[in-house]
């Protein structure tokens, strides 16, 4: 209930919208009503009507039938003492309009007379039978069945018109709140830091922002706009068939709260199947995006059988579960129904009876209530409905808050300094940091780097290299100790102004669907294509894009796989080079290229590195013995420092590493 009135809260902006629908659902239910209202005068001017405009009284007629001593009327009055006085007078009103036709001054007075006999409930009863005899009968039987008829088709064009309007109005609402809950959900997954997408699976988060938001959409768009229509039918039929006979309403009743508690049962089973059901979609989901991006992994290996297999016993396992979830929900439709239908059809064999003897009520009203009774069973059925898409939605809208509710372990704040151009300084003191509690990945490591300072970081895989330039942009804070920018901590720092003077270039490099201009240019407002092109042009990129067929309009398809490794890495540099940061970070940028390939990236980032502040990680110790330090790493702490000349006169692990990458052949 709690994630269910959370969703309405979303709901408050579009409020004006609401109270519109709402309206245009009442004049919707009243016309609805109305119409089958009047049928008791259509009945009338078919069968209790004669050609001169006379309006016959049949017998049972709720208000001139002759009463027995203690009888009730159908509201449930006691006219016990008075019967002989109401009988002489419907009696004497029969007989009148039996004998001659009334006219209107006669009618007046006839029905006058009745109403001092009634009040409250009964004598509004008078009043709308007044306002049917004197309105709608008038006339002869054609004028008056005609009257009807017109009547029927204006009620009609404006409950349909008010229907048109009021579903429209509801979708604009319900649509607009998926919208905003989407972009909720979008805005935090990019708010979020890494270590928030490494306990959570690409195609699980996937699957929420698609799959959960389409069936939170179900919940929010026709399942609440059933939830306000379908109350205000079941209000507006019960209230007219309370009118007409509360003894007999009171009798439909009777099986209501088994009907709800059917429908509670059932909704608690299915909220538990719904949320079983997200979560295997979720791992479907990310099956079928690690077979799409490992694709060339998986046919390498041959393990297409493997995964085909994988796949369908995930599919299979989601079937059974979407079953059940459809096997819960049909039934308890019928269920209701058929509860409904037993009440229904008791009250037409009990009121039928009394309507052939003569009492409870007149057998056009009869027909009225019954009309009234069997439309309850629409609503009651729908909101039946309505409780299992619910639960269904909540299932998904607790998966999705569950990500809006997530607090990053890295929080950006509006307050926070802003850092400006940045001089390039960078110090590490102290600093000590997990991934896992109890499993420390990096262990009091400290350095220092002056602006424009080259340096460089090496030693073994999960030596905690990449944790170190992750750190720098704060995508991670340290757990204890300080990493300082120009002197400031990253901590107190606005992130957005820290890393618009940072630039980044990964072993992985990440392109985007989208033309070439536009992924070096990524991040940058206001880039000229003479821009772009001197960018490209020194990270020996521009001779490649020349011969596209679009140039530096090509779309270079998902994740640049268009382009080899090579052109890839070298558009990642000239992005680097475009943003023009104080600090640079390269992480193994040319370990995955060929020899040629290197050759000319490594060109490039050697353009790329001058005059500002960059740490690399270097796999190759050859790249960087040039530079003005190098770090080794082992088991998270700094082991040795030196220039790449000092490291090896001092011995120790570097030269060992350098020994054997040389006798490999890869220095």
């Amino acid at each position: 209930m709690k994630t269910y009135l959370r969703m309405l809260r979303m709901i408050k902006p579009y409020t004006t919208q609401l109270v519109l629908a709402v309206v245009f659902m009442l004049v919707f239910s009243f016309m609805s009503i109305f119409s089958i209202g009047m049928i008791s005068p259509f009945l009338k001017a078919l069968f209790n009507k004669t050609d001169s405009g006379t309006v016959l009284e049949l017998p049972g007629d709720e208000f001139t039938s002759p009463m027995v001593q203690g009888s009730f009327d159908e509201a449930g009055v006691s006219h016990e003492g008075d019967h002989q006085r109401s009988a002489e007078l419907a009696q004497s009103v029969n007989n009148n309009a039996a004998a001659t036709d009334e006219d209107d001054a006669a009618r007046r007075e006839r029905y006058d007379k009745l109403q001092a006999q009634y009040s409250g409930i009964n004598s509004l009863k008078v009043k709308f039978s007044e306002w049917v005899t004197g309105t709608m009968l008038k006339g002869t039987k054609q004028e008056a069945l005609l009257r009807i008829c017109l009547m029927f088709f204006g009620a009609a064009l404006i409950k349909n018109i008010a229907c048109y309007l009021q579903e429209i109005l509801m979708v604009y609402v319900g649509q607009a709140v998926i919208r905003d809950l989407r972009n909720l959900l979008y805005l935090k997954l990019t708010a979020m830091p890494l270590g928030f997408y490494h306990r959570h699976k690409a195609g699980e988060l996937i699957s929420r922002a698609t799959n959960d938001v389409m069936i939170a959409q179900q919940t929010v768009g026709l399942s609440f706009t059933k939830l306000i229509r379908d109350p205000i039918f079941l209000i507006m039929y019960l209230s007219v068939a309370l009118i007409i006979s509360w003894k007999m309403t009171l009798m439909a009743l009777v099986l209501m709260p088994a009907s709800l508690s059917v429908i509670i049962k059932i909704g608690k089973r299915l909220r538990k199947l719904s949320h079983q059901q997200q979560e295997q979609m979720a791992d479907l989901t990310s099956t079928l995006q690690e077979t799409v991006y490992g694709i060339r992994v998986v046919k390498a290996f041959a393990m297409e059988k493997f995964e085909n297999r994988k796949f369908m016993a995930q599919s299979q396992n989601l079937f059974k579960q979407v079953f059940r979830i459809n096997y819960m929900m049909k039934l308890s439709s019928p269920l209701t129904e058929q509860m409904s239908m037993i009440v229904a059809l008791f009250l037409l064999w009990f009121g039928g009876s009394k309507v052939f003897t003569g009492g409870i009520m007149a057998p056009d009203l009869f027909i009225v209530f019954l009309f009234m009774i069997f439309s309850m069973v629409r609503p009651i059925k729908s909101l039946g409905a309505v409780n299992n898409e619910i639960q269904a939605g909540m299932a998904a809208a607790d998966r999705i808050f569950e990500v809006l509710d997530s607090t990053p372990e890295v929080q950006d704040t509006e307050a926070g300094l802003q850092l400006g151009a940045a001089r390039g300084e960078v110090e590490f003191k102290d600093v000590h940091f997990a991934y896992v509690k109890g499993e420390p990945v990096l262990r009091g490591v400290s350095l220092q780097v002056s602006p424009g300072e080259v340096v460089a970081l090496v030693g073994s895989s999960g030596s905690g290299k990449s944790t170190m330039i992750d750190m720098i942009p704060g995508f991670y804070h340290p757990d204890q100790g300080q990493i300082l920018i120009d002197g400031h901590n990253i901590p107190e720092l606005n992130l957005q102004s820290l890393r618009s003077n940072m630039g980044i270039v990964t072993q992985e490099v990440i392109l985007f669907h989208d033309s070439i201009f536009n992924n070096i240019a990524y991040g940058l407002d206001d880039v000229s294509l003479d821009d772009v092109k001197a960018a490209a042009k020194a990270a020996n990129a521009d001779q490649f894009i020349a011969r596209l067929p679009d140039g530096y309009e090509t779309v270079i398809g998902d994740r640049g796989l268009k382009l080899s490794g090579g052109q890839r890495q070298r558009l990642s540099i000239a992005r680097a080079i475009l943003k023009n940061p104080a600090i640079l970070l390269l992480d193994e940028a040319t370990s995955a290229l060929d020899t040629e390939a290197e050759q000319l990236v490594q060109e490039a980032i050697d353009r790329l590195v001058k005059d500002r502040t960059t740490i690399v990680i270097a796999h190759r110790l050859s790249t960087i013995q040039n530079v003005d330090r190098i770090y080794l790493l082992e088991e998270g702490e700094v082991v040795q420092v030196g220039t790449h000349d000092e490291l090896l006169a001092a011995g120790g692990r570097y030269k060992e590493l350098y020994t054997m990458q040389f006798q490999r052949g890869g220095v």
